[in-house]
């Protein structure tokens, strides 16, 4: 079975290591990803890639660092609509 592959900065902690291993991916520096860079404006709300993942970030939700441009923005709009729903701002 192979694995995913989650391409973190380095080093990577030892709790998201035990994260994202627990989550079936396996570790790689994000200086090998062969998609780094290539998402420059994630689209809505006018965020770009690395400040969408800083807010999820932020508000606690878990991804892997070499998640889609469409699946981040996705959770960025699950995240906001949940804010909503709980009366944060």
């Amino acid at each position: 079975m192979k694995k995913e592959i989650a391409y973190e900065e380095h080093p990577v902690s030892p709790e998201r290591k035990a994260e994202l291993r627990e989550q079936g991916y396996k570790i790689i520096d994000a200086r090998f990803d062969p998609n780094r860079g290539t998402v420059e404006k994630a689209e809505g709300d006018g965020f770009d890639a690395e400040a969408a993942k800083a807010y999820l970030k932020e508000k606690g939700v878990s991804f892997s660092a070499n998640i889609g441009e469409k699946k981040l923005m996705k959770l960025v709009e699950e995240a906001k609509a949940a804010e909503a729903e709980s009366g944060q701002e």
